[in-house]
């Protein structure tokens, strides 16, 4: 078996592991299904494999100790592998978790990937982000304790404005140094993806916005990780009006000084709800409750308008406690691997 697993760490003195190992081939997968004991096999796609080999995700070095003193290995495999095939034998009755963007329903599969907001996870039977299953869960307000969700809301916005703290590193914050916008537009790379998620293209909500009405100031933050080409053509979109500032400026000032938040789904719009700002979503997103949805230019127009007035009582505290405190995990907490387990062992009655 030399070669064929890469042992991450074990535990001094005990039966099993306490480190992630790598399945690496065909044959080390059938063997470790012909053992006959269930395994938790993460399933992680490229951007993560080497974060869970080095324990450096955050989500798993916790995990994996609570796992294992609960008797229960966990074994890392490279996602649409050979090897993660194999591991899918039904007859194995493996739990599997999916690390990354790869949704799908399956027996004794789970879905984790980072939140919205730095620090909170998911682990969703469905999938991640836009794919999850909040984007179809209800969100009732009147069930969620207001003290609770008050002191949620605050500590963990606080602490993010407060330090400026994004998904996406940002530039040092001075909102004094920028005028007031009716909105403001963050692009996303998403256009290009395989199952589309979009209602509205990043140039027709640039458009749009900036049309509405072209004596109010727009502003519009591309994407960090969007292509030289994608970047050059909505730079052209915007030199199209005079009402148009592309920024660098930290997302924080950009909502702040902003009157509208205009995105497809991305997680600047989700931090725009500390603000209690309004956001509007042009595509599919698991923040849909706190915002209005736009599928056309029309409906970005009529929201440009309306929406502020729509969203004015809206409840973004209980909001922002419900969708992470109660949904995600937090890596943070010290029963954040508690709550894991007991969710691996609701879906898989492990």
């Amino acid at each position: 078996m030399d070669g064929q697993i890469s042992v991450v760490g074990r535990a001094a003195g005990r039966g099993f592991r306490l480190g992630i190992d790598e399945v690496t081939t065909p044959a080390a997968a059938k063997s470790l299904n012909r053992a006959g004991r269930r395994a938790v096999i993460v399933h992680a796609g490229a951007n993560w494999i080497g974060s869970v080999l080095d324990s450096s995700d955050g989500f798993w070095p916790k995990l994996v100790g609570e796992l294992a003193h609960q008797g229960i290995d966990t074994r890392v495999v490279r996602a649409r592998s050979k090897p993660a095939e194999a591991l899918f034998d039904p007859a194995a009755d493996h739990v599997h978790v999916v690390m990354g963007d790869m949704p799908a329903y399956g027996r004794n599969v789970l879905h984790v990937d980072q939140g919205h907001v730095t620090g909170f996870w998911y682990l969703d039977e469905i999938g991640v982000r836009w794919n999850s299953s909040l984007r179809f869960t209800q969100f009732c307000a009147d069930q969620i304790n207001r003290g609770h969700a008050d002191y949620f809301f605050n500590g963990v916005s606080g602490w993010m404005l407060r330090n400026n703290i994004s998904k996406a590193p940002q530039p040092e914050r001075m909102a004094d140094h920028l005028e007031p916008a009716h909105a403001v537009v963050f692009t996303q790379d998403i256009e290009l993806m395989r199952d589309r998620a979009h209602f509205m293209t990043n140039e027709q909500m640039i458009r749009t916005a900036a049309e509405f009405d072209r004596a109010r100031l727009v502003y519009v933050k591309l994407h960090p990780q969007q292509s030289k080409a994608a970047r050059r053509d909505l730079l052209a979109v915007a030199q199209d009006y005079q009402n148009v500032q592309v920024s660098e400026a930290s997302v924080h000032d950009l909502i702040e000084k902003s009157k509208v938040v205009v995105t497809q789904n991305s997680s600047a719009g989700f931090e725009a709800l500390m603000q209690k700002k309004t956001v509007v979503t042009c595509a599919k997103s698991d923040y849909r409750h706190a915002t209005l949805t736009a599928k056309n230019p029309a409906d970005l127009r009529d929201a440009l308008d309306y929406g502020p007035d729509a969203m004015v009582d809206f409840p973004y505290e209980k909001y922002f406690y419900w969708f992470l405190g109660r949904n995600m995990l937090e890596e943070a907490k010290e029963n954040f691997a508690e709550r894991a387990v007991a969710r691996i062992r609701e879906k898989a009655f492990l």
